[in-house]
């Protein structure tokens, strides 16, 4: 009976930990929302925005609107490049920093 019991017991506390373990990792992702405009305001489509850390790469859709998830707690840097625009760079712990991109034209 104490055999039963202390392996019932085990198997209580593992799934404790995994569940805490999970609701940690679940927490650490954040999603980035947010447009790609030119200076003039102008809504930018297809617009590649590449994570350099992760080597992920996201498009923005017709109106410029872009959408990811990434882990909270680090430092990236974005690449941000569209045809006829300059290349931008961003690099930021602060994610609302990617929430609004302006592109500068050629």
């Amino acid at each position: 009976m104490r055999f039963i019991f202390c392996i019932l017991f085990s198997l209580l506390l593992c799934s404790n930990f995994n569940a805490n373990n999970n609701d940690k990792a679940k927490s650490a992702i954040k999603h980035v929302s947010g447009k790609v405009t030119s200076v003039s305001g102008e809504e930018l489509s297809v617009v590649k925005i590449t994570i350099k850390e992760t080597n992920e790469t996201f498009y923005a859709d017709l109106d410029g609107n872009f959408k990811f998830q990434i882990k909270a707690d680090r430092e990236y840097s974005l690449s941000i490049e569209c045809i006829g625009y300059v290349p931008l760079e961003l690099k930021s712990t602060n994610l609302n920093r990617f929430s609004e991109i302006s592109l500068q034209e050629l």
